[in-house]
């Protein structure tokens, strides 16, 4: 399977990381599933919703932000939108672990 991240996914990542650079952050990505002839298969990321840039771990309310998400996005404009991936920076560039949220998640 291929993945392709559109510009305005990735910045918003980005952006997000930067605008917070002593906390962790996290986010959802949205996209579709193309399927291709031939049986090759893509992911399109077109964009990402920031979610959190603190206590990364609150179920509660991650799970209404995941709800709320689904729902907004099903009838978007532009063709309809679901939850393909889930971004997780943590608070220094050196750790590379999870949190369990993104573990929970994943």
């Amino acid at each position: 399977m291929k993945y392709e991240v559109s510009r305005k996914a990735y910045v918003k990542v980005l952006l997000h990381a930067a605008k917070y650079p002593a906390n962790a952050v996290n986010g959802v990505l949205l996209g579709r599933l193309d399927q291709a002839s031939g049986g090759n298969s893509a992911v399109q990321v077109v964009d990402a919703v920031p979610l959190f840039h603190s206590l990364l771990g609150l179920t509660p309310m991650l799970e209404v932000a995941l709800i709320q998400i689904s729902e907004h996005y099903e009838g978007a404009g532009e063709g309809p939108l679901r939850i393909v991936g889930y971004y997780h920076a943590n608070e220094r560039a050196t750790d590379a672990s999870l949190g369990g949220a993104a573990l929970a998640i994943g």
